[in-house]
This record gives C-alpha cells, sequence and structure tokens, in this order.
C-alpha cells in the first residue's frame, strides 16, 4: 500500500531552481513530486536513502537530475530539501530553512 504525503515546505527551493531550468525539465520533476504526494514514487522512480541523514531520500528524476526530499512518516508529509543536477553536489548541498506554504 502507497503512503500518501502532503507536501509541506521546498516550495521556495523548487521555485529558485524552476526560474533556470527548462520546461521540459520542470515538466519531469513536477511529474515526481505528485507522484511523491500520490504514493507512487517509490514504485515509479529510482529513489536512495541517505545513509549520513535518515528521512531523506534522493529520487532520480532523469539521468543527471535529482530531487532531495525529507519523509517525515509521522506526520504524511515531506519537504523539498534540494533540486537539480547531480554534479552540483548534493551531498554537498546543505539543507535549506523551508517555511510552509500558506
Amino acid at each position: 500500500m502507497a503512503m500518501r504525503l502532503q507536501l509541506t515546505a521546498g516550495l521556495e527551493v523548487l521555485e529558485s531552481w524552476a526560474e533556470s531550468a527548462s520546461q521540459a525539465e520542470r515538466n519531469v520533476v513536477y511529474e515526481a513530486l505528485f507522484a511523491v504526494g500520490d504514493g507512487s514514487a517509490f514504485l515509479v522512480y529510482d529513489i536512495f536513502g541517505d545513509p549520513s541523514d535518515p528521512g531523506n531520500f534522493l529520487i532520480m528524476v532523469k539521468p543527471g537530475l535529482v530531487v532531495k526530499l525529507m519523509v517525515q512518516r509521522a506526520d504524511s508529509a515531506f519537504e523539498i530539501r534540494y533540486v537539480g543536477a547531480v554534479e552540483d553536489g548534493v551531498d554537498a548541498a546543505e539543507p535549506q530553512e523551508t517555511s510552509s506554504p500558506e
């Protein structure tokens, strides 16, 4: 059974990345985020846990493009931590302060 999750934070991370992304890149990232929300992402995408930061996951959206999420299972929620190229250094991406969408 898939777990449905609600996006609670990280929209500013997504918006910042989207400013310089192509429409095709934005489409695949948005599709992946919808899949996270409806619980099908773990069935559709290659997803890797972050051993140094439990609760964080990397979704390989397409070759060279990842989304890093923090999943809060107790709250049935997730937040976007990073969106971008793998070579930009996902490990080096500092967790950014996020606020809840209003």
